[in-house]
């Protein structure tokens, strides 16, 4: 092999091996999000017993637009049509997703209500027909089969009873699709959308379709400590970090990965729901573990195909 000839392999390996390390990267900033939303679920549910969920929901959108604004501002004034758009569009599914989570948790406990967020996945194969992005792969549909599986196990016993908050937890799985698919639509264009004006401009108009609530309905309630605690990590961390994360690496990851991603804060809001003296069985932690297995099925594969070539490989050696 000539010098060149080996210089451009190890230049295309070093290139792979790049691509390896921005994918896990991306990986572990999506898996951040459900853990993230698992710390807030029980956090609402606490703050929505005294405040109205709609301005709960508006005050943290409020806070995360507040939060993100220093960061955004200078991507904003250069943002183009295309951006802003599609921040409006996906600002509709916020607002809606937020409002729907809130309303359904002072009808639900956490995990019900993340049980409905789950059933995400199931919206994500229709939407993406919709929105022109083909179906997804054999695995991402191998990983929402077991995913609902998962979720199915985890909570199957530990529903509450059937009344509205599941039609809230419902429109919340709905917004939550339309969002990943939009995501995953705007940011596969390369050129032209800044993802982190993108994601301000999401939360921009989120918290504007939600301003009607703090003109309608009492403000004292803000002022209790479990609700502004709630409304600031859940602005800050559960919607800015959240949000610019999504935008920054789904489009690596996939929507539907990312949607079974997601579904994690089934896991993770039983965990923090121990917090409110919710109960977690022994159904739940074998649940949780098929939810893992789902997130993280395309490495699962991934590192049996290298045990499994690694031991024929041995044998074969061992053979000669």
């Amino acid at each position: 092999m000539s010098i060149t000839a080996e210089g451009a392999v190890n230049a295309n390996a070093e290139d792979a091996a790049n691509e390896k390390a921005k994918d896990r990267v991306a990986f572990w900033a999506i898996f951040a999000i459900p853990l993230i939303w698992g710390i807030g679920f029980p956090l609402t549910h606490n703050a929505v017993a005294h405040v109205d969920p709609g301005l709960y929901a508006f005050a943290r959108s409020l806070v995360a637009t507040l939060a993100l604004l220093p960061f955004a501002l200078p991507f904003v004034l250069k943002a183009n049509r295309q951006t802003a758009i599609g921040g409006l569009l996906l600002g509709g599914f916020s607002a809606l997703n937020i409002v729907s989570q809130s309303y359904a948790l002072s009808y639900l406990s956490s995990a019900s209500t993340a049980f409905c967020v789950t059933l995400s996945v199931v919206f994500i194969p229709f939407v993406m027909l919709a929105l022109r992005q083909g179906m997804p792969s054999r695995i991402d549909i191998a990983s929402v089969l077991i995913g609902l599986v998962g979720a199915y196990v985890f909570l199957g016993a530990q529903l509450d009873g059937l009344n509205v908050g599941y039609a809230w937890g419902l429109a919340a799985a709905f917004a939550i699709a339309m969002n990943i698919c939009i995501v995953g639509k705007l940011t596969s264009q390369h050129g032209g959308i800044n993802r982190l004006a993108l994601a301000f401009f999401q939360i921009l108009f989120g918290t504007v379709a939600l301003a009607w609530f703090p003109f309608n309905r009492p403000l004292e309630p803000l002022a209790r400590t479990e609700v502004w605690i709630a409304i600031v990590f859940m602005g800050v961390m559960s919607t800015a970090l959240a949000v610019v994360l999504q935008t920054r690496y789904q489009q690596r990851v996939g929507s539907t990965r990312t949607s079974v991603i997601f579904n994690l804060d089934l896991v993770f809001a039983s965990l923090f729901g121990l917090i409110n003296k919710e109960p977690l069985t022994i159904a739940q932690v074998a649940g949780g573990a098929v939810l893992f297995l789902a997130s993280s099925l395309e490495s699962a594969l991934g590192l049996v195909k290298k045990l499994y070539r690694g031991t024929v490989g041995r044998w074969a050696v061992a053979g000669n």
